[in-house]
């Protein structure tokens, strides 16, 4: 679907994928279903909201967008993306995971708040320019974080393990307490530094420079 304006998507059912190109905000007013891919193309300026609460997305890719909130009832698995603003992400069961790169030049927001579930945004060329946060209303369990470039911790609570991957110094804001592993790689030349009062288990430094 192209739409020269703004485009709201209604209650729709997709067998197959869903390519949505816009030159203006894109919105829906009912639940999407689609079994395959997703991809929203909006326009760096335009923000991009779907969050009606049945929504029940396999795979979603932004080419652009400004402000990206997007909700799904199960896993969610999030590709290549591209947001100019924040990026605010929940799914209600089941974990969220990444199989493209995401550039995030605000903030970003992830939820995952069924039971024991993951967050696992893993892809290399991951670049998050803003503050990150992960939450899960039902406890989560694991999170794995890879960013090209420094990376904050925020306030964390994990009954499984930390992984963290930076491209620089890596450090918290808030109190992290983490069950099982925590693992943490900043590169040789890059400090790492989390002083919050912080409750580890077991942790492993892959690379750092001063460690503290």
């Amino acid at each position: 679907l192209n739409d020269t304006g703004a485009i709201d998507l209604g209650a729709s059912t997709v067998s197959g994928n869903l390519v949505i190109t816009a030159s203006g905000a894109i919105t829906d007013s009912g639940n999407l279903s689609i079994v395959g891919a997703t991809t929203l193309a909006a326009g760096a300026a335009n923000n991009i909201t779907l969050d009606q609460a049945g929504n029940a997305f396999a795979t979603v890719s932004v080419t652009s967008g400004n402000a990206v909130t997007l909700v799904d009832a199960s896993a969610l698995d999030l590709g290549a993306s591209t947001v100019s603003g924040n990026l605010n992400v929940t799914v209600t069961t089941g974990d969220l995971t990444d199989s493209g790169a995401l550039t995030v030049a605000g903030s970003s927001a992830f939820a995952a708040n069924g039971a024991g579930a993951s967050i696992i945004l893993d892809n290399a060329g991951n670049a998050f320019t803003g503050g990150v946060t992960f939450a899960g209303s039902g406890g989560l369990a694991n999170v794995t974080i890879v960013n090209a470039t420094a990376f904050d911790l925020a306030a964390l609570t994990l009954s499984g393990n930390l992984a963290v991957t930076a491209n620089g110094a890596i450090t918290d804001s808030g109190a992290l307490n983490v069950t099982g592993a925590t693992t943490l790689a900043a590169g040789a030349a890059n400090n790492i530094t989390l002083d919050a009062a912080n409750n580890f288990s077991v942790v492993s430094v892959i690379s750092g420079n001063n460690v503290a």
